[in-house]
């Protein structure tokens, strides 16, 4: 019978400082829930490692959770993909010209999308996904 060696599996530094900073736990209370999406706020305003994503991503989970549990979730299907982008921008406090830039395309044809003169185009989905978080599907409906 072969050995087994154990290979020490160590998580990204990044994520053990999260962690420090807001332990992944059930969310209780409404300030810890205010806490928590503050935390989402600023990490979805950055360029994230592997860490800092998978602890993204459990933190979302567990702020969906507390928002269910509390009857504060809302029916997002009628929302459309602009008036989605309007409010990261809005809550990002960014102008439509700087996320113009930060996507790489011209200012026109944001606009353009946003006002549905326009289609999506595949640079504009990819760049709004990354940036603002916004899952790609929502772009397609």
């Amino acid at each position: 019978m072969p050995a087994t060696t154990k290979t020490k599996v160590t998580a990204p530094s990044r994520y053990m400082e999260l962690i420090g900073e807001f332990p992944l736990r059930r969310i209780m209370t409404a300030a810890i829930h205010a806490s928590a999406k503050g935390l989402v706020l600023r990490l979805s305003s950055g360029k994230l490692d592997r860490g800092a994503a998978d602890y993204l991503d459990v933190l979302v989970d567990l702020i969906a959770d507390y928002e269910k549990r509390s009857g504060q979730t809302i029916d997002a299907a009628r929302t459309s993909a602009a008036d989605i982008v309007r409010h990261r921008i809005e809550e990002r406090g960014l102008s439509i010209s700087a996320l113009a830039r930060l996507i790489g395309l011209p200012q026109s044809n944001l606009s353009e999308m946003l006002s549905g003169k326009r289609d999506w185009s595949k640079t504009a989905i990819c760049g709004l996904s990354s940036h603002l978080n916004i899952r790609a599907d929502r772009f397609l409906a």
